[in-house]
């Protein structure tokens, strides 16, 4: 397969080298369009004004000034690769992608992006970044990728995230819910300005609707969660009946 990798992690991220070393193996065609520097937390922001640079640091690798997103929108409007993609994969994250943490995430992003544009994508995420877990969580997907992208709807990518204490099964999940209960403190005063901090977060779980348990109970039992994201919640289902 010609497989095109992003990230949110930066183009020297240690999941995503595993990745490539694993996918290669396998005997894929592998290339690469990952942010220059870290770029976590992003979720969908992209670069409309101003320009992007794109730099080959390798053959068939490029780091790009800018978001995960700009990695896809950059690298697919401007044709920077000779080959069409079977699949673009995000990853592997440093941390969870779980549940609503989706809608921060700059590697769900870059996944969302190409979903968007109509190609297959799935997003995968480690709990550690060891690279140990990144060498488990790859082989995983390398396993099973065939399986992965025929099961992603039009319109959806896949989210992956592979526990710790990997069992190396899997399970269908639903998206949960995470809410944090952040404590902000007031670090400094000067003027009228004020320096704030996050000290710490109480997570707060919530399940997910439908027939699949939550992702994160998922990870929680030893498997790794599989969710399918849709970029674009149906307006039919979504408007219900709804009139002006």
């Amino acid at each position: 397969m010609n497989i095109l990798l992003s990230n949110d992690d930066g183009y020297k991220a240690e999941g995503l080298r595993v990745l490539e070393e694993v996918l290669s193996a396998q005997g894929h065609n592998i290339y690469v369009s990952a942010p220059d520097r870290e770029q976590s937390g992003k979720s969908h922001a992209m670069t409309i004004k101003g320009k992007v640079t794109v730099t080959e640091y390798e053959e068939k690798h490029f780091h790009v000034s800018g978001t995960p997103s700009d990695c896809i929108i950059y690298s697919h409007r401007c044709a920077l690769f000779p080959v069409p993609f079977d699949v673009i994969i995000s990853g592997i994250n440093h941390g969870y992608n779980l549940s609503t943490d989706i809608i921060y995430s700059g590697t769900c992003a870059a996944a969302r992006q190409a979903a968007i544009y109509g190609m297959k994508a799935i997003a995968i995420s480690a709990e550690k970044a060891n690279e140990a877990l990144f060498t488990k969580a790859a082989s995983f997907l390398a396993s099973n990728l065939e399986t992965m992208i025929s099961q992603i709807p039009s319109g959806s990518f896949l989210n992956i995230n592979v526990p710790s204490l990997f069992s190396g099964e899997w399970e269908k999940g639903g998206i949960g819910s995470i809410v944090y209960n952040d404590s902000i403190a007031i670090r400094e005063i000067e003027g009228e300005r004020r320096i704030l901090e996050i000290e710490y977060a109480d997570l707060e779980y919530g399940s997910a609707d439908g027939c699949y348990r939550a992702d994160y109970e998922i990870c929680r039992s030893g498997k790794a969660s599989v969710s399918i994201v849709e970029t674009h919640p149906s307006l039919s289902s979504s408007m219900g009946s709804f009139t002006l």
